[in-house]
């Protein structure tokens, strides 16, 4: 604060030695021709409120104002001369405008400062509260996945087992999926790359879920396909279901085998994204309670990305497909990139 007044004395008494200076240096040099000095008041005013503030500004127009008054003819600011008394009038006319011009340009500096104080505070807030949010989710999710799995070692039934411990599965998978995308308060169509959040996933799946057995996981996916955060996280747990169907139906007994995860843009439909799971194990039946449970699942999955599913089985390899609509954010992006 004190710093900033000093600054401003000194910006001061500067504007006003300068328009001494200027006004006495244009009545020697043009002592019979008043002129020249009122334009170069003008200008130097100018000067003045381009270099300085409003303070040295508004003090400039009045000294100078007051130092045309006494050299003029004339008894103060009762100037003899009507010429005279237009180009004084001129003079500070002009001197107010340029202050009040230099006051409302400070005036509106200094709220956009604030406004950039301001946002860079709620940034900073955000950014903690985020991570704030990130820490808790994750402890939530830990200890739902050991109370699912405490309760799954104490069901005296098989189906329940069964189903606590596929619920600890997915839970586990929402929560690789969250630190794949280190949550945050993000717009739902800001997009991120899809093919190295999906080739995340698949290497936490080898190492886990396909780890019994031989079973080959391969991976063919878009590298330039972006997708908002919402989308892809519903479809990492859509990837997550399939490729654990295919570990409990498709290889039952720890058989080796190959799985192909699939996702490019629709070869005929561009506003579409289709994702494929391919294996080429002992295929689907027509559904027991597990079964039905988990294409329930995937379906209801499908609909919050305004997704269909289907199966097929050729030649023999089992396929499940999911076909969903490109975000309108990512489509746009596409577009550009294709323009490129």
């Amino acid at each position: 604060m004190a710093s900033r007044l000093v600054r401003i004395i000194v910006a001061t008494a500067l504007a006003i030695l300068f328009e001494t200076a200027v006004i006495v240096g244009c009545t020697l040099a043009t002592p019979d021709n008043a002129a020249p000095t009122f334009g170069m008041t003008c200008l130097a005013f100018a000067i003045v409120a381009f270099l300085g503030g409003r303070i040295p500004t508004a003090a400039a127009v009045v000294t100078g104002a007051l130092e045309l008054a006494l050299i003029l003819p004339g008894e103060g600011f009762a100037v003899s001369d009507p010429d005279h008394a237009i180009g004084l009038i001129g003079v500070i006319t002009t001197g107010v405008m340029m202050a009040w011009y230099v006051a409302r340009r400070d005036t509106l500096s200094a709220v956009l400062a604030a406004d950039v104080a301001a946002s860079r505070q709620a940034a900073e807030w955000r950014s903690v509260a985020h991570a704030e949010l990130a820490h808790r989710l994750s402890n939530d999710l830990s200890i739902l996945v050991s109370m699912a799995s405490i309760k799954a070692s104490d069901a005296t039934s098989l189906e329940a087992r069964d189903l606590l411990t596929d619920i600890g599965s997915r839970l586990v998978v929402l929560g690789r999926v969250y630190q794949r995308l280190e949550v945050r308060d993000r717009d739902t169509q800001d997009a991120i790359a899809a093919r190295q959040f999906l080739l995340d996933l698949c290497g936490d799946l080898q190492l886990t879920t396909l780890s019994i057995g031989s079973i080959s996981l391969r991976a063919d996916i878009d590298e330039s396909l972006r997708l908002p955060i919402r989308t892809l996280s519903l479809l990492g747990l859509v990837a997550n279901e399939m490729l654990t169907n295919v570990r409990k139906h498709a290889f039952p007994n720890g058989e080796g085998g190959e799985v192909l995860l699939y996702l490019h843009r629709h070869t005929f439909r561009p506003d579409c994204v289709e994702l494929m799971v391919t294996d080429n194990g002992v295929g689907f039946s027509s559904g027991d309670g597990k079964d039905r449970r988990g294409r329930s699942l995937l379906v209801l999955l499908a609909k919050q990305i305004q997704g269909t599913i289907a199966y097929a089985r050729i030649s023999g390899t089992t396929v499940a497909t999911l076909q969903f609509a490109l975000p309108a954010a990512a489509a746009i992006g596409a577009i550009g990139a294709q323009g490129e």
